[in-house]
């Protein structure tokens, strides 16, 4: 996303690119692919951000829906489903709500240099956290503490207990495109005029130079943008960067809809192996006489996720600070940081920014 619109932005500026992608296609874990005729992406991928400039971007290329953004975990110690982050309405159904809300009323103050178990116990309390948390935060990032996660202010939860309304972050624009193809027009109309090279591996950086090596032959440009993870950029020489990935099971069952309204995302707080099923049907709102679920398993064998934990972050400053002038490092991977769409495309305008 960060790349193509990092691209689009160059081109209508009047620059020359080159577009170099590893694999076939182009827009990474935000392209739909199909499956028994179902849209789908590598884990969900709403637009949720403040920036109306990145909304009104993406609506040149693609139509968008409004949506809502609530969440339901399974809390099988309760064999129960309830909204998260908590909500006070729930609580009042939980079998030990009077213990909970002892420990509400007797939170410690949160402070800055807690990890994320001290956090969260200090947010919802310690019952609330062994249902919604802590497994699920355990599996999702494959530690065996909490305690070891230490930078995690990208998070929309942990936010504090509501009363009214379960939906998460009503105060930001929420949006997902409208057509089955999903945001492939951006990316293949984002990047008319670029010379586009798939397949292709970049095997070396001259940062200075602005080059970099493809197929033995060394191509040189004014300005150098890179969307893949900064330690490779400039050869690992800090060390390697620590990421999580995902591993994703394709479901088509003979239904039209599995998940109720208003529910979009289904998370699952205890021993399974997998973290949140998706009803893709909820987001693309389409019609077919049966429904597609995608079921995610957090992963060693690729990458998709930045580590909240401040060394790996403090790592990836160190790589930020030593890119020479006319050389960007932009996007999830880019910058190390778990950014959102809305948050990438204001990275490609501040980029055409720095360029003036």
């Amino acid at each position: 996303m960060c790349g193509c619109a990092s691209a689009n932005l160059l081109l209508a500026d009047g620059w020359k690119v080159k577009l170099f992608e590893k694999d076939d296609y182009l827009g990474a874990g935000c392209r739909t692919f199909l499956y028994g005729g179902h849209p789908y992406t590598i884990g969900p991928r709403p637009l949720y951000t403040p920036y109306e400039k990145a909304v009104s971007y993406l609506r040149k290329f693609v139509k968008m829906h409004e949506i809502e953004l609530y969440l339901n975990t399974y809390v099988e110690r309760d064999n129960q489903f309830y909204f998260f982050p908590p909500f006070i309405d729930d609580i009042l159904k939980m079998p030990d709500s009077k213990k909970i809300n002892d420990e509400l009323k007797n939170r410690p103050l949160i402070h800055e240099g807690m990890n994320f178990e001290e956090y969260y116990i200090a947010s919802i309390g310690e019952t609330l956290y062994n249902k919604f948390i802590n497994n699920y935060s355990k599996k999702m990032w494959n530690v065996q503490s909490n305690t070891e996660l230490t930078d995690f202010s990208w998070s929309l939860k942990g936010l504090p207990l509501k009363e009214g309304t379960p939906r998460i972050r009503a105060d930001l624009i929420m949006e997902h495109p409208s057509d089955v193809s999903g945001y492939n027009n951006f990316f293949d109309c984002a990047t008319e005029g670029a010379e586009v090279y798939l397949n292709t591996m970049i095997t070396e950086f001259d940062l200075e130079k602005k080059a970099v090596k493809v197929n033995g032959e060394w191509i040189k440009g004014d300005i150098l943008v890179n969307t893949a993870s900064v330690d490779l950029l400039m050869g690992y020489c800090y060390g390697e960067l620590r990421y999580i990935g995902r591993e994703f099971m394709k479901l088509v069952l003979p239904v039209e809809h599995i998940i109720p309204d208003p529910i979009l995302y289904l998370h699952y707080a205890n021993d399974e192996k997998f973290t949140r099923i998706v009803e893709y049907k909820k987001l693309y709102r389409y019609e077919l006489p049966t429904t597609f679920l995608g079921i995610e398993f957090p992963s060693l064998k690729n990458k998709m996720y930045p580590y909240p934990i401040k060394k790996e972050r403090e790592k990836a400053e160190k790589y930020l600070n030593d890119l020479p002038k006319n050389v960007f490092s932009m996007g999830r991977f880019g910058k190390y940081k778990y950014d959102n769409i809305g948050d990438v495309i204001m990275e490609a305008y501040e980029m055409m920014d720095a360029l003036k």
